[in-house]
């Protein structure tokens, strides 16, 4: 089936849904609408992608040969229930929900209509939707789901030009903590150095600009060397004097924040280990650091 001939509907009209279904728009695809709870969420989405706003969800699914759901992730199941509920499900039918943590198995009620089911999950964030549309065109996707008519949705992927990989159902699961790690708990991550260049009087943002260098000179380093080789600083140096300075001035200034700067460098130091700190007695060194109450 050509992009033209595909009629693409969606189930959600938040973030993801919007930004992917004018992104699909963009690539040539027509995108028939949105069903929401929220009617002014589907009108909202609609206007955004020049398509229509459904308040019966029966209709948009008479009207779409491909559905995403793009929906919390709490609601997934609740909606194709709804869908097998409907009775209007047609064989040959595609859906496919975007959550990361699931896996298509949770769309398995509707494989008795005779659809294709499926997760596609996009490896970006969606915290502002203009940006996210400009961003997806770079973004890789996994894709997981029923074999026997997966190439559609690899055509939909190959025709606007974006890589994807496919992944075992089960690791849904680990895949998106591995997100989560990399997306998230970077945010939490800089959230503590910023916290840092105020208490040592630097205005954060300004601070954050300045070390912008530093922060994507690691992330390139990680790509090119892998984690263990594009370690720096104290910890693999084996340098006991710095870190000792750095916990003395959190104890005075930050201190609700040793707890977590000493859980990361004991981890860094378990992967300084493994290729560049080899000195025993320095990693006992930096162990009972991480482990010591007071300082």
């Amino acid at each position: 089936m050509r992009r033209e001939e595909m009629k693409i509907g969606f189930i959600g009209g938040g973030r993801v849904g919007r930004s992917f279904g004018k992104y699909l728009v963009n690539k040539g695809f027509e995108v028939t609408g949105y069903y929401s709870r929220s009617y002014t969420s589907a009108i909202t989405a609609a206007s955004y992608t020049n398509s229509t706003a459904y308040d019966i969800l029966h209709e948009l699914i008479e009207d779409s040969d491909a559905i995403f759901i793009t929906t919390p992730d709490d609601s997934i199941k609740i909606v194709c229930n709804e869908m097998v509920e409907s009775g209007k499900l047609k064989k040959g039918q595609i859906l496919i929900h975007m959550s990361g943590a699931h896996s298509s198995s949770i769309l398995q009620t509707a494989t008795e209509f005779g659809c294709h089911i499926y997760s596609l999950h996009p490896l970006q964030a969606f915290a502002n939707i203009d940006v996210a549309v400009e961003k997806l065109k770079n973004t890789v996707f996994s894709l997981e789901g029923d074999n026997d008519n997966i190439e559609k949705v690899i055509d939909i992927l190959k025709a606007c030009g974006n890589e994807y990989f496919i992944i075992d159902g089960e690791n849904k699961a680990l895949y998106h903590g591995a997100a989560c790690v990399a997306s998230n708990y970077l945010v939490t991550l800089m959230d503590l150095s910023l916290k840092m260049l105020e208490a040592a009087g630097i205005e954060p943002m300004y601070g954050f600009k300045a070390m912008s260098p530093l922060i994507y000179g690691s992330l390139e380093n990680i790509m090119t060397l892998g984690a263990s080789d594009a370690l720096t600083g104290p910890i693999p140096r084996g340098d006991l004097n710095t870190i000792e300075r750095h916990l003395k001035a959190m104890e005075d200034k930050l201190p609700n924040e040793i707890s977590l700067y000493k859980k990361l460098g004991d981890e860094t130091t378990k992967l300084a280990s493994r290729k560049k700190l080899k000195d025993t007695a320095l990693i006992t060194s930096l162990n009972k650091l991480w482990k010591e109450e007071i300082i």
